[in-house]
């Protein structure tokens, strides 16, 4: 998946701060700065996609990365010294020499894809890398402690989804689910893995409703608005509005709960409520 940033100064780039709340690491993003060859940026960029997302992609799957971002450059001055910036997030402030051994068997597997017959050498060059750590000092502040904010501790942190199917399954994507200490805000991160697709989620409590109330956007513009309801030990997801219209009713079952793992069974109903079927399932795990 691509990111584009606007970059208004230099400072934005080195000082790019990508918030955890949930978790107390440190980790570190290496920037390789790159310069296209005249007339090639285009280019440049689907050989990246082509190439080095997805053999970062496969990494990503691996454990080896926690994340990657292109940043693009669109300040129009001649004296542009770089164009793209392509992000990796690690693990560790080893960064690319604590995984060494295991992306060179990712590399050498992959079978590089030219574009428009053009190699790398012919597109771009690397100019300059860096390497930069995040801090910082939020964490999870006095007011927001209450019942309201019980349902939501099982289910914060880093989370791998995979779909089930006959009892098989297949990890897909990763979920990220914080809670904004500053203004008591619940935020949902997900992507696909071969980032075709991706979701991010806003949601506050309402006090009328006595409920969560939460906003899903999407990369096309689309949204889906839902609302939190406690069913037992179960935690279901009812959707209340939305971009886009059906002839059915949907709403997400986190089921199964436990510190490690859960379940979303997505149930659709086709009669205004009576009753529901399972449509698809779902299995996150904690990472």
């Amino acid at each position: 998946m691509k990111k584009t940033a606007f970059v208004f100064c230099f400072l934005l780039i080195t000082t790019t701060i990508y918030l955890k709340a949930q978790s107390g690491n440190q980790n570190t993003w290496t920037f390789t700065y790159l310069k296209a060859v005249n007339g090639q940026k285009d280019n440049l960029e689907d050989f990246l996609k082509k190439n080095w997302f997805v053999m970062d992609s496969i990494a990503v799957r691996q454990g080896l990365f926690n994340d990657y971002e292109l940043i693009e450059n669109i300040n129009k001055e001649d004296s542009l010294t770089w164009d793209f910036v392509v992000a990796v997030e690690y693990f560790t402030a080893g960064t690319y020499a604590d995984i060494a051994e295991k992306w060179q068997v990712i590399s050498k597997a992959h079978k590089t894809v030219n574009v428009n017959g053009l190699s790398f050498k012919d597109l771009g060059k690397i100019v300059r890398s860096e390497t930069v750590q995040k801090k910082s000092d939020i964490k999870y502040v006095p007011q927001c402690i209450g019942k309201q904010f019980e349902i939501l501790k099982p289910f914060l942190g880093n989370w791998e989804e995979y779909t089930v199917e006959d009892g098989k399954e297949q990890l897909f994507g990763r979920l990220t689910i914080t809670l904004n200490a500053e203004g008591c805000s619940l935020n949902k991160r997900f992507l696909l893995y071969n980032r075709k697709s991706t979701y991010l989620t806003s949601g506050y409590y309402d006090l009328a409703e006595n409920a969560w109330i939460e906003t899903f956007t999407f990369r096309n513009g689309d949204y889906s608005k839902y609302k939190w309801v406690v069913e037992a030990k179960d935690v279901v997801m009812v959707r209340i509005a939305g971009s886009l219209k059906s002839d059915y009713l949907n709403r997400n079952r986190w089921t199964n709960v436990t510190s490690e793992s859960f379940d979303i069974l997505e149930e659709r109903s086709y009669d205004s409520g009576k009753k529901w079927a399972v449509y698809s399932t779902t299995k996150l795990k904690r990472k």
